[in-house]
């Protein structure tokens, strides 16, 4: 069972959106527990009428002002997000989901949770939809350049999230070229340094054109890199499903060509739809907290909060702090 803290009022659509999605995951996973932080009045719930796994905790919308995230630092406030997260930092809920911005969110994970010796700043790991299976990536935002040795942390994060006690789990580093000789100076040394690691299956460097390939288990690089990957790819796919509708829309022949295509094109696109791959892990940290899309719809917030009950029953975050510890103890750091 895992309990779970949700901010109701994080992301562009507010309750409209993380609420009704709560009360469905709740409803369909009984032996979760949800915690639902928000104010009832804007949210428009009567209390009485939650499922019998969940409980209401009042609390305001975070204010324009508060959104800084240096004066959430300094300051203690009585927001749903921060609610949230006191309450994780005192283990009364094992996960946190919130939509907010990521610089709140980095910011109160600092702030409330202890961050590995190995990191400056947590880390953002992403499942990413693939032509095979779900690939982490990292970093995707957290930090816009990254050392050589922080990039051997962020592998050892990705190591963490799919090692099993029978496997080691496939990694690269993204790259302009494939050559060992490519790349700023940071990915080069971070190169030779996972190539000497025996402990994960390393496999140099990859391009971008197969991030999605789904041949491994962890992608790494630099937040700025990341990010921009995600952001172009998501870009992309809008772009390729606007031009498929705009041409069936284009006479009476190809709209009925369309409805007859729908459902194979419908199951050949849902393993990419990267709503259902909503969740991204706020990693590095001793606390457990997944950040939905700032404008998820209900199935991406949904699908975030299944992503948080399964790395709770996964016990990730333990399995992190150990494969960072385990770089260290291995001795291949620069």
């Amino acid at each position: 069972m895992a309990r779970i803290a949700i901010d109701l009022h994080g992301g562009d659509f507010g309750p409209s959106v993380t609420l009704p999605s709560s009360l469905q995951f709740f409803r369909q996973h009984p032996q979760h527990y949800g915690v639902l932080v928000g104010r009832a009045e804007l949210c428009r719930v009567s209390v009485e009428q939650l499922p019998p796994n969940t409980e209401w905790v009042e609390a305001d919308p975070l204010g324009d002002q508060s959104h800084k995230p240096s004066r959430l630092l300094r300051h203690a406030g009585n927001s749903s997000i921060e609610v949230a997260f006191r309450m994780l930092e005192d283990q009364v809920v094992d996960a946190l989901v919130s939509a907010e911005h990521t610089g709140v969110l980095l910011a109160l994970v600092t702030k409330h949770g202890t961050l590995h010796s190995l990191l400056t700043r947590p880390v953002l790991a992403s499942w990413l939809p693939t032509k095979a299976k779900p690939t982490v990536m990292l970093d995707l935002g957290a930090s816009f350049s990254a050392t050589s040795d922080q990039l051997l942390a962020y592998a050892a994060i990705g190591s963490g999230l799919f090692r099993t006690e029978s496997s080691l789990p496939t990694l690269a580093l993204l790259n302009v070229g494939t050559e060992y000789f490519k790349g700023p100076p940071e990915l080069r040394n971070a190169n030779q340094l996972l190539s000497e690691w025996p402990s994960i299956r390393y496999q140099g460097f990859i391009e971008a054109s197969q991030v999605f390939e789904g041949k491994l288990d962890v992608i790494v690089c630099d937040g700025f890199t990341g990010n921009s990957v995600i952001k172009a790819s998501e870009g992309a796919l809008d772009l390729t499903l606007g031009s498929l509708q705009s041409v069936f829309n284009r006479g009476l022949l190809l709209r009925l060509l369309g409805l007859a295509l729908k459902r194979p094109i419908q199951q050949a696109l849902s393993p990419l739809d990267p709503h259902k791959a909503n969740g991204a892990l706020i990693a590095g940290s001793n606390l457990m907290a997944v950040k939905s899309h700032g404008n998820a719809g209900q199935v991406a917030f949904k699908a975030a909060i299944e992503r948080s009950a399964d790395l709770v029953n996964r016990q990730v975050i333990p399995a992190v702090w150990r494969e960072l510890n385990r770089l260290i103890d291995d001795d291949v750091l620069d």
